[in-house]
């Protein structure tokens, strides 16, 4: 996809194709799906469509004519934005959808859990005690309790969706930090013995984050990566306390560093590489 005036501006300053591709990224994410319409063949042979909110220039290679409505699923944001035309309607439960579908259930489950979350929050940042609380805090709310196995089943459907062999196990545990919203975790064990576990997230102080932790008995390092590191002292506390809970080893921070701009995709977009490849046409632009 190509976005119409891209280019630098003058003095060095981003063209209006580099804002609206970084408005485009700011408003999607992986996985989810974006109603379009064809407005136009241009004269190069490819087609102005409108899609969420922006008017692009793309190669399209569904049958198609000005005025359709098409269906798009957005494969890819970095480094460049990729997305894929579906024609007809396209079913919700291959991965892309079931994980937009697990994204839209957290959401509701986090804004009926809010009372919740505060709860938990004064809980000290023991796992097992954290649980306990979870639990018996969901037996007094049932709507809350309703959504959150709603999305569970979602995430048990995204792991069984996932191609054999594949080796990761997507999670959803709120508990582990209650301070954070939009939490996805993968874990998977890696050949020389370690267990890797990706968690991403929203906290109010640090912005987006992702956390990579690798374990293996007697030790545990974490790399941390936050819009505001300098925030994240708290947090490095609560996660160094739950290591120290769940492992019985000190963590180690090799690194906390800035999260890159336009990293917060949440973890569980990585699945989507292994993906099967639509077989219909797409979007892609260089940006």
């Amino acid at each position: 996809m190509r976005i119409k005036g891209y280019g630098t501006g003058q003095q060095g300053r981003p063209g209006p194709g580099r804002e609206r591709a970084d408005s485009f990224r700011a408003r999607h994410s992986i996985g989810e799906r974006i109603k379009g319409r064809v407005l136009r063949r241009d004269p190069s042979g490819l087609y102005w469509v409108q899609v969420g909110g922006e008017e692009l220039l793309a190669r399209l290679e569904v049958q198609t004519e000005p005025g359709d409505a098409l269906l798009f699923v957005v494969r890819a944001l970095v480094p460049e934005i990729h997305l894929q035309a579906l024609q007809g309607d396209s079913p919700q439960d291959d991965l892309p959808g079931l994980v937009q579908r697990f994204r839209t259930a957290r959401a509701a489950f986090e804004s009926q859990a809010e009372p919740l979350f505060g709860v938990l929050a004064r809980t000290p940042p023991m796992l097992s005690q954290r649980q306990e609380a979870f639990g018996l805090a969901l037996r007094g709310n049932a709507e809350a309790a309703g959504l959150f196995a709603q999305a569970q089943a979602l995430l048990q459907r995204i792991n069984e969706s996932l191609p054999a062999g594949h080796g990761a196990l997507a999670l959803y545990e709120p508990w582990l930090l209650p301070g954070v919203r939009r939490q996805e975790i993968i874990r998977k064990n890696t050949s020389n013995g370690f267990v890797e576990a990706s968690l991403s997230g929203f906290r109010p102080a640090c912005g987006g984050l992702e956390l990579r932790l690798m374990s293996r008995a007697g030790e545990c390092s974490l790399r941390l990566m936050a819009e505001h590191p300098d925030k994240t002292g708290p947090l490095q506390v609560e996660l160094a306390a739950l290591v120290r809970d769940g492992l019985g080893v000190e963590a180690q921070f090799l690194t906390v560093t800035k999260l890159a701009a336009h990293a917060g995709a949440g973890v569980l977009s990585e699945l989507l590489g292994d993906s099967q490849l639509w077989a219909s046409g797409g979007l892609n632009t260089r940006v």
